[in-house]
C-alpha cells in the first residue's frame, strides 16, 4: 500500500503464500523475542529477588487495564478492514493518542491509592514510572496497524525484537549494579520508548489532522465492543495476581507471576502471531465458506499439535524445568507452573473462537460470551485462593476449560457455523498426542533422580518418542503432520 507493492487480494494467487510467509516471519520473530525475554528472565531471576518481581507484577496487574482502554479495540477495528481510508486511520490515531495521554495521567495519579490498596508504600514510584508507557503505546498504535495492514511482517519483526533486546540490556546493567526493582521498571518503560521510536519511521505513513469521516461510528463501535471483551478477559487473567498480592504478599506474587509468564510463553510465541496473520487473511476469504472453514481448521492444528503439546510436556517436567531456568530460589514456582501450563492449553485452542467473532464482526456476541463466561473463571480462581497460588492456578485451568467449551457453543449459536469439526479435532489431537506426551514427561520427572537438566532432557525425549510412535501408528495424525509440513514449506518458499 504505502511501499508501492500491491496488496494480496482474495482472488490473487499470492494471498495464501503471503499468509504463510507472514506466519513464518511472525513465528520466527516471536521465537526470537521469546528467547530474548526467556534469557532475560533467567538472568534477572538470579540477580533480582522474587519480591521485586512481585511488586512490578502487582502494579501491572492493575494498571494493565489502562493498556486495553488505551487501544480501545481500535487496532483490531482497523486490522479487519481492507478499505480503511487515510482520514479514518488518522482519526483513529488521534483517538488512540488522546486516550493514551489521559490514561498516563490517571495511572500516575492512582499511584497512592494503589499503594494503599496493597499496603506497600514502595509501589508509589513504581506506578509513576510505569504510567508513561501508555502514552508511548498510544502514539505507536496506528503506525503499527499501518505496517500490519500492508502485511510488512519483516518490519514488525525489527520492532518486536529490537525493543526488548535494548530494554533487557538496560535492565541487566541496572541489576548488576544492585538496583533490582529499578531494573524491572526500566525494562518495561524502555520497551515502549524504543518501540515507538522504531514504529513511526518504519510505517512510512503519517496521520492527517482530525476531521469528520464516514464510517467512523462503525469503527469506534466495533473497537469499544472488542475492548469490552478484552477488559473482561484481562480482569480474568489478572484477578489471580491481584488476589494473591492482597492475600499473600509480593513474594508469592513473584513466584506466581514468573510461573505464569513461562506458562503463557507458547501462547505468545505461537498464538499471538497467528492471530495477527489469521484475522486479516480470514477476513479476505470469509465469503468463501470452504476456504474459510479450512483455514480455521488448519490454524487450530498449530494450536493443538504444537502449542498444546509443548505446554503439556512442559507441565510434566514443571519443577525441574523451573529450577533449571530460574534457579533453586524459584523451585516453589514449579507446581504452580505445571497447573498454569495445563490451563494455557485451553486458552490456546479457545483463541480460534475469538478469530471467528472478530472476522465476522460478531463482537456483540463475543461481549455477551465474556459477560457469561469470564465470571465463571474468576469465581473458580477465587475459590482456589484458599489453597494458595497452586489452588488459584487450578481454579483458572478448570475455568478456561469451561470457557473454551462455552465459546464453541456460542459460536454455533451466533454464526450458525458448525463447530463439531473444531471440537473433535481438538479432543482427538490432545488425547492422542499432547496428553500422552505430557504423561510421559511427568513419569520421567517423577521417577528419575537426576539433576534438573537431565530430567528435562529425558522427559522431552520420552515425549518425543511417543509423538514418533503415534505419527507412525495413526494415518490421521500423519495426514495432519503433512498439512503442517506443507504450510511450513509454503511459508519458507513464499509462493
Amino acid at each position: 500500500m504505502t511501499d508501492g507493492e500491491p496488496p494480496a487480494t482474495p482472488e490473487g494467487p499470492s494471498l495464501r503464500a503471503r499468509a504463510a510467509r507472514g506466519s513464518a516471519v511472525t513465528l520466527v520473530t516471536q521465537l526470537s523475542r521469546s528467547l530474548v525475554l526467556l534469557g532475560g528472565t533467567i538472568i534477572l531471576a538470579r540477580m533480582v529477588a522474587p519480591s521485586d518481581f512481585g511488586l512490578v507484577a502487582m502494579v501491572v496487574a492493575v494498571s494493565g487495564i489502562a493498556e486495553i482502554l488505551r487501544d480501545s479495540g481500535l487496532s483490531w477495528a482497523a486490522l479487519r478492514r481492507t478499505d480503511l481510508t487515510q482520514q479514518q486511520r488518522s482519526n483513529l490515531f488521534w483517538i488512540n493518542t488522546g486516550i493514551g495521554l489521559a490514561l498516563g495521567a490517571i495511572i500516575f495519579g492512582l499511584s497512592w491509592p494503589l499503594a494503599a490498596f496493597y499496603g506497600i508504600d514502595e509501589l508509589v514510584p513504581v506506578v509513576q514510572w510505569i504510567a508513561p508507557i501508555y502514552v508511548f503505546n498510544g502514539l505507536a498504535t496506528q503506525f503499527r496497524v499501518a505496517i500490519n495492514l500492508d502485511l510488512r511482517f519483516a518490519r514488525l519483526a525489527v520492532i518486536d525484537i529490537a525493543a526488548p533486546v535494548i530494554a533487557l540490556a538496560l535492565a541487566i546493567w541496572l541489576a548488576v549494579g544492585g538496583q533490582g526493582l529499578a531494573a524491572l521498571v526500566v525494562q518495561q518503560l524502555a520497551t515502549a520508548v524504543v518501540a515507538v521510536l522504531l514504529t513511526v519511521p518504519l510505517a512510512r505513513w503519517w496521520p492527517s489532522l482530525p476531521r469528520r469521516a464516514p464510517g467512523m461510528k462503525a469503527l469506534i463501535g466495533f473497537g469499544f465492543r472488542f475492548a469490552g471483551v478484552q477488559l473482561l478477559s484481562y480482569g480474568t487473567r489478572n484477578v489471580d495476581s491481584i488476589a494473591i498480592g492482597r492475600a499473600y504478599g509480593p513474594r508469592d506474587v513473584g513466584l506466581y507471576d514468573q510461573a505464569y509468564q513461562l506458562a503463557v510463553a507458547p501462547l505468545v510465541l505461537l498464538n499471538s502471531p497467528m492471530s495477527r496473520v489469521a484475522v486479516p487473511v480470514l477476513a479476505r476469504v470469509q465469503d468463501d465458506k470452504e476456504r474459510y472453514v479450512a483455514g480455521l481448521r488448519d490454524a487450530q492444528l498449530i494450536a493443538c499439535y504444537v502449542t498444546a503439546t509443548v505446554l503439556l510436556v512442559a507441565a510434566g517436567v514443571g519443577t525441574p524445568l523451573i529450577t533449571l531456568l530460574l534457579g533453586e530460589t524459584w523451585a516453589a514456582a514449579g507446581p504452580i507452573f505445571s497447573v498454569l501450563a495445563i490451563g494455557s492449553v485451553f486458552r490456546s485452542i479457545q483463541q480460534v473462537a475469538n478469530w471467528i467473532f472478530v472476522v465476522e464482526d460478531r463482537t456483540k456476541s463475543m461481549l455477551r460470551l465474556s459477560l457469561v463466561g469470564q465470571p465463571i473463571i474468576v469465581a473458580l480462581i477465587l475459590i482456589g485462593l484458599v489453597w494458595g497460588p497452586v489452588g488459584v492456578a487450578a481454579g483458572g485451568a478448570l475455568g478456561w476449560c469451561v470457557f473454551w467449551l462455552l465459546s464453541l457453543w456460542w459460536v454455533r449459536r451466533a454464526t450458525g457455523l458448525s463447530v463439531r469439526p473444531l471440537l473433535l479435532d481438538a479432543v482427538r489431537i490432545i488425547a492422542l498426542v499432547g496428553a500422552p506426551a505430557g504423561v510421559a514427561s511427568f513419569v520421567v520427572a517423577l521417577f528419575v533422580p537426576l539433576a534438573p537438566l537431565w530430567v528435562v532432557l529425558l522427559g522431552v525425549a520420552a515425549a518425543g518418542l511417543w509423538c514418533g510412535i503415534i505419527i507412525l501408528a495413526s494415518p490421521r495424525v500423519r495426514s495432519d503432520a503433512g498439512t503442517l509440513a506443507r504450510f511450513v514449506r509454503l511459508a519458507v518458499k513464499g509462493r
